[in-house]
């Protein structure tokens, strides 16, 4: 009696040691296998069609063009609000209170519904903004710029002036008036009509062309003016061309290739927290995954304690155990709820989790109550990758976005040193003019004389000492020819653009003008600080690629030690199972005697011990793949994600290419991008 009191208590203590592991003793979980098979038994529910795409395609790099609505170009663009309500896809997989979840459709719940991509989304949108800015000639959205220069008026503007005026004035000179007349309190009336027109356009080259057509229409009264009405037109072109500072394409396009640059800096941030959320989702999945195949665990663990209490009630009863035994029996099963309970709380919160990721309102009413069931399992026999370090090493730099941002945030440094540089020479500028007069109007018509003449008593002929000459002592005055006046020959601006385009009055002007500072420390400022930028960026690539290099060397270890671990796991389940049967055997035919009963204990509980060890390793794999798939830059061609393009895609979930928003042409961002000069 004592040797099984003995026995017994060993027993008890095995079932200590596994209760609190939360090892289940005589009833195991379901490995994988029959968890599949479980699975597969379950009605089949039949997948939705085709889900929309993800990706709105958006591009606020083009502006509005001003055919056929000429007034497009001064309207806003629209930007949708954001939709904040979950997708009908995740409704859709609800069944029975029960939302079935396999990997790909986590992944695709949450390309379609997580916040942090949607927020990332409007990066590379924000950034084409600045590409349509800059190519109208502005300065970077948002952005202090130092030195260098950039931009100009690159969208042609046309100017239209137009202006009226009705002048009198009283005359003080009659000669410098205009009015040919010495008369006194003279007032002179005048009327001015303008309209002139201009277009000016900034060019690439830093070039700046104007041309001007001014037309002017005046008339006045009384008047000594050839032409009254008169109309004036002049047309001018300018053109200036700066020689030293402000030279060639890049001081002023400068903007226009950051902007590039910056708008796929955008897109590949974009895809970094695409990569980011994705392996967040698939490594929580997997802990889901673990923490419900826990709870069966736990629950068949708490069903072999109570077949323990329900045994030792009946040895109590025939005198083979003390009281104590059965206490310690019940202590098991109130232990063994307590670690149910565990359980099942480190289930509810990391469903939640994985909910928060499948959902832009987790709070939604129809989520109350349903279950979260994940339907993917780990692999029973994973792959080692087979790559080299070197070879991984070599596919990161490649692949990972961080490694693209720098080499195009080099570039952008490069660009501006070289605008820094230009900005450090003097300012000389070459101006050139060219002007043509046409001059027209009404003219009066020709005096036709009649014969006679009137005398002009207001002008006397006098001597040269200013006496009136005079004839039987009568002055003698001018005689002014009597006649009519023909009719008046009238013209007007046709006349004047005649002139102008036959070059009848041409004005040619041309200019040099030199601006040299004296110490220029401004421009040496900005020069120098841009190298330093560059200095710096180029210090932080070697600091990222150095940060890959450790990243990839500990993911590939990982991978490869953690499907080592896989495997060996297997390998010692199968010895436990082997070794649990034989016991279960031997106890059967009595062979174990009174010790029967600590030996199947102890087989069972390593036999537990094994399995629970063989379910971590396989989630240790799964999650030791999808980083080491991050670390590579695999993260979207190991998941079948590609790109949306530029047309309307539908993305089928249930099918091997769920779509991502993106940007460009269904190209995986970043794979050409960087290769991509703009000239």
């Amino acid at each position: 009696m004592t040797q099984q009191r003995y026995i017994r208590l060993v027993a008890i203590i095995y079932l200590v040691a596994s209760l609190a592991t939360g090892t289940p003793v005589f009833a195991q979980a379901p490995g994988p296998q029959a968890a599949r098979s479980q699975a597969q038994a379950a009605p089949q529910q039949t997948p939705p069609s085709n889900y929309p795409s993800l990706l709105l395609n958006r591009d606020y790099s083009k502006g509005k063009s001003a055919l056929p609505n000429i007034f497009a170009p001064y309207s806003g663009e629209f930007v949708p609000h954001p939709d904040l309500t979950n997708s009908s896809t995740i409704y859709n997989l609800i069944h029975d209170r029960k939302l079935e979840l396999s990997l790909p459709d986590a992944i695709a719940l949450a390309l379609q519904n997580d916040l942090n991509i949607g927020v990332s989304e409007y990066t590379p949108w924000i950034a084409e903004t600045n590409i349509l800015n800059a190519e109208g000639g502005g300065t970077p959205l948002g952005s202090f710029v130092i030195g260098g220069g950039g931009g100009g008026s690159f969208d042609p503007v046309i100017s239209v002036r137009s202006s009226i005026s009705d002048i009198s004035q009283t005359i003080n000179n009659p000669l410098t008036s205009g009015v040919g007349t010495s008369a006194q309190n003279l007032t002179q009336t005048s009327h001015n009509t303008q309209i002139n027109l201009s277009y000016t356009q900034e060019f690439h080259s830093g070039t700046l062309f104007n041309v001007q057509l001014d037309n002017t229409r005046s008339s006045s009264s009384p008047s000594a003016n050839f032409f009254n009405p008169a109309v004036t037109s002049d047309l001018i072109v300018e053109l200036q061309q700066p020689l030293l500072n402000g030279w060639g394409f890049l001081p002023h396009t400068r903007f226009i290739l950051e902007a590039k640059n910056n708008s796929k800096i955008g897109q590949l941030q974009f895809e970094e927290t695409v990569i980011s959320e994705v392996t967040q989702i698939e490594t929580q999945y997997w802990i889901l995954v673990a923490d419900r195949q826990q709870i069966a665990v736990a629950k068949e663990a708490l069903a072999a304690y109570q077949q323990l209490y329900e045994a030792d009630q009946r040895l109590l009863k025939i005198g083979e155990i003390a009281p104590s035994d059965e206490v310690l029996a019940e202590s098991f099963i109130a232990q063994g709820n307590q670690v149910l309970l565990g359980a099942q709380s480190a289930e509810a919160v990391q469903a939640a989790v994985v909910l928060g990721f499948l959902t832009k309102d987790p709070s939604d009413p129809r989520f109350k109550g349903v279950e979260l069931v994940p339907t993917t399992f780990p692999e029973d026999a994973p792959q080692v990758p087979d790559i080299s370090l070197d070879d991984a090493v070599k596919e990161a730099w490649a692949n990972r976005p961080e490694l693209k941002v720098d080499q195009l945030t080099l570039r952008n440094d490069s660009y501006d040193i070289r605008a820094t540089k230009n900005a450090l020479l003097p300012s000389l500028t070459l101006s050139a003019e060219y002007a043509s007069v046409g001059l027209s109007g009404n003219t009066a018509g020709a005096f036709i004389p009649n014969g006679t003449f009137a005398p002009a008593i207001t002008e006397p002929i006098v001597d040269q000492n200013g006496n009136p000459v005079t004839s039987n002592g009568i002055p003698i005055f001018l005689g002014v020819p009597n006649g009519t006046f023909g009719p008046a020959a009238a013209s007007g601006i046709g006349s004047a653009y005649s002139q102008i385009f036959h070059n009848t009055s041409p004005e040619y002007a041309a200019s040099l003008n030199l601006n040299l500072p004296l110490r220029n420390r401004t421009a040496q400022a900005a020069n120098a600080q841009d190298q330093l930028t560059e200095r710096e960026h180029q210090m932080a690539n070697q600091r990222n690629r150095n940060t890959i290099f450790s990243g990839v060397k500990e993911a590939l270890a990982a991978v490869n030690i953690d499907a080592a671990q896989v495997q060996a796991a297997v390998k010692a389940t199968q010895l436990y199972q082997r070794a649990y049967d034989y016991s279960v055997k031997s106890f059967n035919l009595g062979q174990y005697g009174t010790n029967g009963t600590f030996y199947v204990t102890q087989e069972a509980s390593l036999l537990n011990g094994a399995k629970v060890a063989e379910l971590q390793a396989k989630t240790t794999y799964e999650i030791a793949l999808a980083d080491f798939n991050q670390a590579l830059g695999r993260t979207l061609s190991a998941n079948n994600i590609t790109i949306a393009g530029d047309g309307h895609r539908d993305m089928d979930l249930f099918g091997p290419e769920p779509l991502i928003p993106g940007t460009i042409n269904g190209r995986l961002i970043g794979n050409s991008f960087v290769g991509d000069e703009t000239r």
